[in-house]
């Protein structure tokens, strides 16, 4: 199994459960799409569902959907991801539609995403101006704030023994059922002592980030593929030339108060 599949896999799904936990989860795919995009083929799909921690069912699903040049002149690809309450994604809650390179990008001034579109609800998917992507990129490039380096340098947490390191492990591949099916995938887990912090299953046979399967039965919540296949359209409108940009000044807005992270929270017990 790929090694870059699985560091995408956790890079998007510590953070990719239900609820609260949206816009987090988009900004983590925009920080792993951030340095480029792998293997991915136009027509890929894939759609995850989303259960545990006492939310509401909710789905993800990606796709990659074109292919063009970014303004460098590199092969790029159009990746789209929504997020909603229904696998087929009737009245989205949210959605995000990204250039990105493909291949890993050697030049640190040229990000892997050039170009990005977002909308929440039933607003109007807008594009980022380019002040705004670049500044949304440039965030996880930044240092600790300069008072938070002092206190770490004031008192530095203790080494960490090798007893309490987390512990990757994966077994033989093998068949799993999934809400998709029954596919080939292989168990990873992350070991802290004799506690899995997170068990995954991936498999070839799942496009887009091959992964079929992951839990948290810490806090009892899972995420497993719905559906998935190689015929995706794109279903996310490209803005006209003309139409209003999202400027730097909301951009932070555009992904921190999403609508449905409010409308969950006051239902949260």
């Amino acid at each position: 199994m790929k090694a870059l599949a699985l560091r995408f896999a956790l890079a998007v799904l510590l953070v990719a459960m239900p609820a609260q936990a949206a816009a987090p989860a988009m900004k983590a795919l925009m920080d792993h799409m951030s340095r480029g995009a792998r293997a991915s083929r136009v027509g890929d799909w894939v759609t995850y569902r989303m259960d545990g921690g006492g939310a509401r069912v909710h789905y993800w699903r990606m796709a990659v959907v074109g292919q063009e040049k970014d303004r460098y002149g590199r092969d790029a690809v159009w990746m789209e991801v929504e997020f909603g309450t229904h696998p087929a994604m009737r009245a989205p809650l949210g959605q995000m539609k990204m250039l990105v390179a493909l291949g890993e990008s050697n030049d640190p001034r040229r990000h892997a995403i050039t170009r990005l579109i977002a909308s929440a609800g039933y607003g109007k998917p807008q594009e980022y101006s380019q002040e705004a992507l670049e500044a949304e990129l440039k965030k996880n490039e930044q240092a600790p704030a300069p008072d938070e380096a002092a206190r770490a340098k004031a008192a530095p947490e203790p080494a960490l023994t090798a007893a309490y390191r987390p512990v990757v492990r994966s077994g033989k591949e093998a068949r799993l059922m999934t809400h998709a099916g029954t596919v080939t995938a292989v168990p990873v887990e992350v070991v802290m002592r004799s506690t899995v912090i997170k068990r995954m299953w991936m498999s070839r046979e799942i496009p887009v980030i091959n992964l079929a399967k992951i839990e948290i039965p810490g806090i009892g919540q899972s995420m497993e593929v719905a559906e998935y296949g190689v015929d995706a359209k794109s279903r996310i409108r490209m803005p006209q030339p003309n139409e209003p940009q999202i400027h730097l000044e909301y951009a932070e807005e555009k992904f921190a108060n999403l609508p449905w992270l409010q409308e969950d929270e006051e239902e949260s017990p």
